[in-house]
Formats: structure tokens, sequence, C-alpha cells
């Protein structure tokens, strides 16, 4: 059983020796920083139930069944963050947030205590524009398996340096996980504790934030051979107003954005999510034109010399109309839910169309609604087998 929860409610560079020592001397030192766990250390960006700041297996912690709480005073773009956690039986999600600039905007690590010893157990995503992508992220370097124990503490440390981050379980010298492209990029904020779904125990919070730096460059454009990499984007619009399935009149407002790794455009990068909760049933997401999702168009050129068929792959996030010199050639649904309870609407590029592109240029024209969990395209191109 658990025990009872009493709460109160609320690189290196290289010098000449001399220069080196001096440097040592001079450099100040990050130091570690323990988060007493007491309401007066922490700022509530959201919960929708009170943490609740007592005493949990012999020590003091803060039960946080869903929101966040953000450090006050904490700025924080490399270092290391640490924590113990505890699952509550039935919680759904648990982790610790960095790098938080709003509560639209922040990195996210978090444990799954209902998926302890799979491939979902822990994960990685961005809140980016005010969702996060999690149906866009499916790679090793975003899950990761792990134990995660009931009815005890658990030791969980992230160290961040610029667009990575290492997650390592109770005395593992090992990591869990790796995050190998930190979606916000090289950015810098505040620290803290997430949690949704019943959330879970914190304890023993402490981080150490290393000096300052320069921010690191942006990554390159991303291409791949038949990736369609450059498009141009439009505003967002309520889906209620435009009709997605009929080729859009004059849009006067453009804006150039590309693909990213691993090749999809995210639009979560460019424009508000209407992060929609809850979903809209499936008979409104079947009908259309839903109130309150968000619809975006995007444009590219495709060139042909002498006109040829192509193999048109596709990826979207939630739903897709398609249009190849104004014609509809396709569209698609892959919303969480839409496809049945347990789909969850991952992203990938599961579905393909042939196409015939004419001599010259060819303008390709899609619209993508979003409700939640990820808003995003890619297009690859590739060549028919007519055997």
């Amino acid at each position: 059983m658990y025990a009872q929860f009493k709460f109160s409610v609320f690189k290196y560079r290289f010098f000449p020796v001399a220069s080196l020592a001096a440097f040592l001397l001079s450099a100040p030192r990050a130091q570690q920083i323990q988060v007493p766990m007491s309401p007066e250390h922490f700022d509530s960006l959201t919960s929708r139930t009170a943490p609740q700041f007592g005493e949990f297996l012999g020590r003091r912690a803060v039960y946080l069944p869903s929101g966040f709480l953000v450090v006050k005073d904490a700025n924080f773009r490399d270092g290391t963050l640490e924590a113990d956690v505890a699952s509550k039986p039935g919680g759904l999600f648990m982790g610790m947030v960095f790098r938080v600039e709003s509560e639209a905007n922040m990195e996210v690590v978090y444990l799954r205590p209902g998926a302890s010893d799979t491939i979902e157990a822990v994960q990685y995503t961005p809140r980016l524009n005010g969702d996060a992508i999690w149906q866009l992220l499916n790679t090793s370097h975003e899950k990761a398996s792990a134990h995660i124990p009931e009815n005890q503490w658990a030791h969980v440390k992230i160290v961040v340096d610029g667009r990575t981050c290492t997650l390592f379980l109770n005395e593992s010298k090992v990591p869990i996980l790796t995050v190998t492209n930190l979606r916000r990029g090289d950015t810098r904020g505040g620290i803290g504790l997430w949690s949704l779904g019943g959330g879970g125990y914190f304890s023993n919070l402490n981080y150490k934030a290393l000096p300052d730096r320069k921010p690191l460059p942006g990554p390159p454009p991303f291409k791949r051979a038949g990736l369609l990499s450059d498009w141009e984007l439009s505003p967002a619009f309520d889906a209620s107003d435009v009709d997605a399935s009929t080729y859009p009149g004059s849009t006067s407002e453009w804006e150039k954005v590309y693909a990213e790794d691993p090749g999809f455009v995210l639009v979560n990068r460019y424009r508000t999510s209407p992060a929609m909760f809850p979903m809209p049933s499936h008979e409104e997401m079947q009908k259309g034109r839903v109130k309150g999702a968000k619809v975006v168009f995007a444009r590219t050129q495709v060139s042909s010399v002498k006109g040829e068929e192509k193999i048109l792959k596709i990826g979207y996030s939630d739903d897709i109309v398609v249009y190849l010199n104004r014609k509809t050639i396709f569209s698609g649904k892959n919303a969480m839910s839409y496809r049945g309870d347990d789909a969850l609407g991952t992203f990938g590029l599961n579905d393909q169309t042939q196409i015939h592109l004419n001599p010259g240029d060819n303008e390709l024209l899609v619209a993508v609604t979003e409700y939640n969990g990820g808003w995003a395209f890619e297009f690859e191109l590739s060549p028919v087998d007519f055997q």
C-alpha cells in the first residue's frame, strides 16, 4: 500500500598553461542548487488540481496531479536536473521540464508508469507554440523502455548540453534515453515539474546550471533524395471558416518554411496550435470544418523536364487535402481516435498516390488541419515501378 501522504494544498577549448590557470581561477563555477519542497519556491503555471506539499514515503515531497510547477528564479541553458519520483496508482504521466519560456514553449521529458517495461515508458516531447508534438516523434531518440517501480522512489537525472539531453534512471551510468535533437533548439529558460492524468510524487529536486554561453548556430536545411523541402505557408485559419476540400482562393500572405529532420515541415514551429481538449467526436471530424480546429495551406513547385509519372509519398497530422495543379489528388484523416478508439494518429509516410507531372513547373498545394498532438506534413517523390 502507498504510504499516507500528509499534505498542504497549494565543449572544450585549448589555452596556454598560464592562461588556462587564470581562466580556471576566474571562471564562475556551477553550483548544485537544492529546491526545498515547499510552495514558496515554485510558480504554478497551470493546474486543474492544486499541488499538495507534505510527506510521502518518509520524506518531504509534492504530489502534482496535473499541470506545471516551475522553480522560482531558475535560469537554465546547459546543466543537470535531478529529482526522485514515485508513481501514483493509476497516474499516467510525470516528468520534468527545462528551458521553460512559457506554458506554451518548453522541453519535457516524462515517465509513463502504466507503460513500464515498454518502449513507451520514457518519452521526450517539446511544447511548441501551445501544444506537445508527441504524435510526430516516434524514434529511439524520443522513446525508450524502462522499468518504473511502484510504491518506491526512483531517481531521474537529465543532462542538457546544447541541442541534446540524456536521461539516467537510478544509479545507472548508461542513459535510458538520448535525445539528439531538442526541437526548441539551443534555448534557455526555467526548470520545473510536470504531470498529467493523476501524475505522481516528486522529492529531492535539485539542479546545476552551467555558466551561460553564446547560442549555437541553427542547423542547416534538411535535405534528402526525393524530399520536397522548400515550402510557403499561409496564416492559420479556423477550420470552420474555410473549406479545405475546395482549392483556396487568393491568399496574400505566404511565409517561407523548410523541412527539418527527419523530413517533415513542423507547422507547430510557425503557427499556434489549437491544442483541442477533449478531441472532437469521430462524427465531427468526419464531417470536417470543426470549429476551434486550425487549418493552414502550404505550397511548393515541382519541376519536370519532359513530364513524368511519380509516386508521391505522404505524411500528415491530423487531416490533409492535396492538390496538384489545382486538382484534388488525395485526402485523408489520421487524427487521434479517428481510425479507432486506440488510434494515436502517429506520424509517418504512411500514404501514397501516383501522380502525373506536366513539363515545367507543377504546383503542389496542401491543406493541413490540426486538432492536437502535433501539426506537420511531409512529401517525398519516388519513381514509379512499372514491373
